[in-house]
């Protein structure tokens, strides 16, 4: 069967991708603050409604609902507009409401028959240490409720791309979490370092069933947000190598 693809809505990606993310996966964008995540997660859901028709659903449990509207306007996206439309949804759930897994799963899987939702961003994935409190010190069931509720966003025609935090960064000692591994793929950003500034770079880790780049790639963040500069190594790697 033929793998069937949806364009992430973040310039330079699904060339890197060799065509997009497989349609009903689960992806994880992970890095250090500041290096466009939650920015990239926003991509996903505006352009996946604006561009190709695709609704969209963002939960945040850290940023506000008003600073995350600015952040868009800032970069172009007009998230009021789909809002408006419904064409995109925004669920924000404060940690410090998100104890005792107030947001059901059931509400969740309503929201997306009800409004033909096909994409659904989360940021982050400090959600689901909140929403499952009693299995987090026993990791086999903590990963067993996550992949549960992975498999039913798949099984309602989602595509899932979620948001966390790495304090190391450094692309040759990374460290992975174990919700790291339920993920279909796993996206880095990150900063290398190059003189007396850091450049920001992305690197696509794993990609399960389909084939991708390994590459490491510069990202610009600017309007329309965050920008794969494919046809362009870092310069600050390009140094390193010159130094060896």
């Amino acid at each position: 069967m033929a793998i069937e693809y949806i364009k992430t809505g973040v310039e330079g990606l699904d060339k890197i991708l060799k065509g997009g993310l497989r349609k009903n996966s689960a992806i994880v964008v992970t890095g250090a603050p500041g290096t466009g995540k939650t920015i990239m997660a926003l991509q996903f859901i505006y352009n996946g409604a604006k561009d190709y028709g695709e609704n969209g659903i963002y939960i945040t449990t850290e940023e506000d609902m008003d600073d995350l509207q600015n952040y868009a306007q800032n970069l172009g996206m007009d998230l009021m507009s789909l809002e408006k439309q419904k064409k995109i949804f925004f669920i924000q759930k404060p940690i410090s409401t998100l104890r005792g897994g107030i947001m059901s799963m059931k509400g969740l899987l309503d929201a997306i028959r009800k409004y033909n939702v096909k994409r659904v961003a989360l940021d982050s994935t400090i959600f689901f240490e909140y929403l499952y409190p009693k299995y987090n010190s026993h990791v086999m069931e903590y990963r067993r409720h996550i992949l549960m509720f992975m498999g039913q966003l798949k099984k309602a025609g989602v595509t899932f791309l979620a948001v966390s935090e790495k304090s190391l960064t450094d692309l040759d000692n990374l460290r992975y979490d174990m919700v790291d591994f339920v993920f279909e793929g796993f996206i880095v950003l990150t900063r290398v370092r190059k003189g007396s500034y850091f450049e920001r770079v992305m690197t696509v880790a794993k990609m399960r069933g389909q084939e991708h780049s390994l590459d490491i790639y510069p990202i610009n963040i600017g309007k329309g947000g965050v920008k794969v500069l494919v046809d362009q190594t870092p310069f600050s790697l390009v140094e390193k190598q010159d130094k060896i």
